[in-house]
């Protein structure tokens, strides 16, 4: 009876941890496992659940440590196992992470999540067919999280090299075709004002409203929207909260909070705010909400930023590019969006901090360094062959790569340029750095190598402010044409190649002209300044491309829209 009546206390114990968890007071449940775990050392699910808390308060050793305890004890358990692997795969551990989802497939072979989850370690962990193969599988098995699983596949082909530009715009027009076929018949009739110079109503829909990429762009321009000519409407679909979250929160004049709200309840909300222009900022990134413009809520929708490419949604009428990323005649057929370019690209705002460029290693005494501190899943075994092919020309070179610290990735770059007769002598594997350090870096750099057919973005424009030109392979894409138009505004047109041979003779005539490379580094920070990219030009640009939308569609009939 003792012994009942304890596992009674400790499982009336575990209920009340959960529930402090669940409501966010991790101090709480801390404590609460802590004790479960003094009486009974052995409690997996207290292990379990000690584990998460450990890793969401950045003790992710001992969370990890927790949950393999707990598997030890309870093997068969799939969540212990799937949570494991989520934390593995967070910490870059992407062959453990990979392991660990398959552990999960063997107890329950028909988890779409844990085939959606798998087949993204595979992507991290650069393995494209695999990434590919596994996303078709949980396809195959149907559910209701096919809209996310097939963008999760079409970003992923954005990374394949063996795919054309036309395959990969082929299956964004078949997920349209699954997505809106079924939900074209019920738009409904737009019945906003269509006075062309009234204010309007403008609202930007991501989840990447926090410390990322897509924030650093987009919050500077909503702060210099006019607000006397637009009214800026956010709606976010994430629900992490930090300083660029109020930042942008406080930026605009209405804030709608989607995170958990259905597609069709953030659909009406929109029609209920009478949102007249609709901005995504995701594409088939994660946490989009392209099945919200699929049921087309707003008259005019627009895409912009977060996606280097169409999303293939006919509900989606633009896409928001500029001259040198989507030239004219080169990628319109890849859309079905109409291009709308502005003459000033995208913004781009250095750290304040940012040291200034310093002189060219090489000429400093240094070995030859080229780099790429691009995330590892754009670098497939076409660029390291590329890569291997110039490090056997410039023997006294060596490359740097970044995002390289976790054993598994590590162990699979050293084993991919082995296979090209590249030893490990001739590569610097940097780990994941803060932004400071990450800046730093580019001090032993001569030359950066961009990776394909999935250009570096951001990582192009911080290379370029800290002095450091990439060689970029331009193809028929615009995923494939980033570095290309960060290349064209700062006039570097000779960085730019149209084959794997001209991108290996770009790097060589580079390496043997060092006073002519450390000229076009000293010259960077002043061509950046020169090209004005700022916000608040941007943001003229992009509202007058905005009230040009608006003027179209107040041109046609009431039918037609």
């Amino acid at each position: 009876m003792k012994r009942t009546h304890g596992a009674q206390v400790i499982a009336q114990a575990l209920q009340t941890a959960i529930a402090h968890h669940q409501r966010g007071d991790l101090v709480s449940a801390r404590a609460l496992y802590q004790q479960i775990l003094a009486q009974e050392p052995q409690n997996p699910d207290a292990l379990h659940l000690l584990g998460l808390i450990e890793h969401q308060q950045g003790n992710s050793q001992a969370g990890l440590r927790a949950i393999q305890q707990a598997i030890e004890l309870r093997p068969g358990d799939a969540t212990f196992h799937f949570n494991l692997a989520n934390m593995q795969q967070e910490l870059g551990q992407y062959s453990q992470a990979i392991a660990s989802y398959q552990r999960v497939l063997v107890l329950q072979p028909d988890s779409v999540e844990a085939l959606n989850y798998l087949a993204i370690a595979w992507r991290l962990a650069g393995d494209m067919e695999q990434a590919e193969q596994t996303f078709r599988r949980a396809l195959d098995l149907g559910g209701d999280r096919q809209a996310e699983i097939h963008s999760n596949l079409l970003f992923t082909l954005l990374h394949d090299s063996r795919k054309s530009a036309a395959e990969v715009f082929a299956e964004h027009q078949r997920y349209a075709q699954l997505l809106e076929t079924p939900l074209k018949p019920l738009w409904q009739p737009h019945v906003n004002n269509r006075d062309p110079q009234r204010r309007l109503k403008i609202a930007y829909v991501s989840g990447d409203f926090c410390a990322h990429v897509v924030a650093y762009f987009i919050e500077p321009i909503l702060a210099q929207h006019d607000k006397s000519a637009f009214e800026i409407f956010a709606y976010y679909s994430y629900h992490l909260h930090d300083a660029h979250t109020r930042s942008i929160a406080n930026s605009v004049d209405h804030w709608r909070e989607c995170f958990g709200v259905t597609d069709e309840g953030v659909a009406q909300c929109i029609r209920d705010d009478g949102i007249d222009i609709l901005i995504d900022l995701s594409g088939h990134t994660v946490y989009n909400r392209l099945p919200v413009f699929a049921r087309k809520p707003a008259p005019v929708q627009v895409n912009w930023v977060g996606y280097p490419g169409s999303t293939g949604l006919t509900a989606i009428d633009y896409r928001i590019s500029d001259p040198w990323q989507d030239a004219p005649g080169v990628t319109e057929r890849y859309h079905s969006e109409t291009l709308v370019r502005l003459p000033s690209g995208m913004a781009f705002e250095p750290d304040p901090a940012s040291p200034p460029a310093n002189p060219l290693p090489a000429l400093q005494g240094e070995r030859l360094t080229l780099a790429c501190l691009n995330n590892l899943s754009k670098v497939n075994p076409e660029v390291i062959a590329l890569w291997s092919r110039i490090l056997h020309a410039l023997p006294q070179a060596r490359l740097m790569l970044g995002n390289a610290g976790e054993d598994s990735v590590r162990a699979r770059l050293l084993g991919l340029f082995a296979q090209h007769q590249i030893g490990p002598e001739r590569l610097v594997l940097q780990p994941r750095v803060p932004m400071a350090d990450y800046l730093a870096l580019h001090h032993q750099i001569d030359l950066a190598l961009d990776p394909f057919p999935y250009n570096g973005g951001t990582t192009t424009m911080h290379s370029l402010w800290m002095g450091v030109p990439v060689v970029s392979l331009a193809g028929d894409h615009a995923v494939s044409r980033l570095s290309a138009a960060h290349l064209s505004r700062v006039g570097l047109p000779q960085f730019i190649a149209h084959s794997e041979d001209e991108y290996q003779q770009c790097v060589l005539r580079a390496a043997q002209d060092l006073p002519a490379l450390d000229n076009v580094r000293q010259s960077l920070r002043s061509r950046m300044n020169a090209v004005d990219c700022s916000p608040a030009t941007i943001t003229r640009h992009l509202e007058a491309a905005y009230r040009q939308m608006w003027r179209t569609w107040c041109g046609k009939s009431s039918t037609a829209s």
